[in-house]
């Protein structure tokens, strides 16, 4: 009997012993649980998010331009001769009609001295024979009148032909600007630009008011641009100054190279602060709109050479296809409609995530 009992209490004692390890194992099960599940937490990628807000809109384009002369040319002899005097030299003001410099030519002035006497004598045959016929007409042929009626127009356009030649002599300036180069010394033998293949220049002018801006505008920006609109254009050279203007005229066509169109804004210069050459930088404003939703530039994510942005629906990535209206240089607006002021959009952390990622999104505080 007590053999019996013995062999039950053995029994018990391993059966409580059996439950007891259970219980730790699955005691032990649970927690190991919890701990992967906080780890696994711990590994998930932070994402910094903004929502989309309604903002008043004014979209502008900032384009870099150059500033050139409203005109530039290079001013040629227009009859052949030696250099006689120069009155202007680089960097002298100019006015149009003005004398840059005077030329020499013994054989126009020979040549015209000479017609001018033949001019005289044939003008005093037609006289002569003109006041015969108009007296006595049956003595003097009016064919003969008119004989000498023709060879003195003809020596008087001859005589005027030289005379212009000889005002040729003299270089004036077609407009009013500023030498910038002077190609030619006293003394030197300069041929006419009229007639010869290579002749030499005399000086480049340039007028510098107004200034010509010559701005590259990107194919994307075209149908936004037109005559008239109002333009404020910066200097980097000129701190503090800005200059309102207006565009002067645009190209109208695509250059293939570039696919940019060429526009011109003329800026009054009247001091010559602008000079030909410096670099600016145009600004204008090619929209405004009241109550769009919009999205800073700083979430837009591009992928393979197209626009997207990267939203967390239900703490996953998802990549959308961006489509934009009007931007400027911090925000741009967000026509897709599956955007809402509900979306959480990423704008930290888009290089370190992958579409259907689990991620943690932080909401950034604006």
């Amino acid at each position: 009997m007590k053999t019996i009992q013995q062999n039950y209490l053995v029994l018990g004692l391993l059966v409580i012993t059996l439950f007891l390890s259970s219980c730790g194992a699955e005691e032990q099960g649970t927690t190991n649980s919890k701990t992967n599940i906080a780890s696994d937490k711990k590994k998930m990628q932070s994402v910094e998010v903004i929502k989309p807000k309604q903002r008043s809109f004014i979209a502008e384009v900032l384009i870099s331009g150059t500033a050139k002369p409203n005109q530039k040319i290079i001013v040629y002899a227009m009859v052949s001769g030696y250099i006689k005097k120069i009155n202007k030299d680089i960097g002298d003001l100019i006015r149009k009609g003005e004398i840059i410099a005077e030329l020499e030519n013994p054989e126009i002035i020979g040549r015209y001295n000479e017609k001018k006497a033949q001019l005289e004598a044939r003008k005093t045959n037609f006289e002569r024979l003109k006041s015969i016929h108009e007296k006595t007409p049956a003595l003097t042929p009016l064919q003969l009148v008119e004989n000498a009626e023709a060879e003195y127009l003809s020596a008087k356009a001859i005589v005027n032909v030289l005379k212009n030649r000889i005002n040729f002599l003299q270089i004036r300036a077609p407009f009013t600007g500023r030498i910038t180069k002077r190609m030619v010394d006293h003394g030197a033998l300069v041929q006419s630009g009229l007639t010869e293949d290579n002749p030499q220049g005399i000086v480049e002018i340039q007028e510098f008011n107004p200034i010509r801006l010559t701005i590259p505008l990107p194919e994307s920006d075209i149908a936004a641009i037109d005559k008239g609109m109002a333009v404020t254009v910066t200097f980097p050279e000129l701190t503090g100054e800005s200059f309102q203007a207006v565009v002067s005229r645009t190209a109208g066509a695509l250059d293939p190279a570039s696919k940019t169109m060429q526009v011109e804004v003329d800026i009054k210069n009247p001091n010559g602060f602008i000079k030909p050459g410096m670099y600016a930088k145009a600004n204008m404003q090619i929209g405004n709109r009241k109550g769009v939703l919009s999205l800073p530039v700083t979430a837009q994510w591009i992928y393979q050479n197209q626009p997207f942005v990267l939203i967390v629906n239900q703490d996953k990535v998802e990549r959308v296809p961006l489509r934009k209206g009007l931007s400027n240089k911090d925000y741009f607006e967000v026509l897709n409609p599956e955007i809402t002021e509900n979306s959480l959009v990423i704008i930290q952390g888009k290089g370190l995530v992958q579409p259907g990622q689990i991620v943690k999104p932080v909401i950034k505080s604006e």
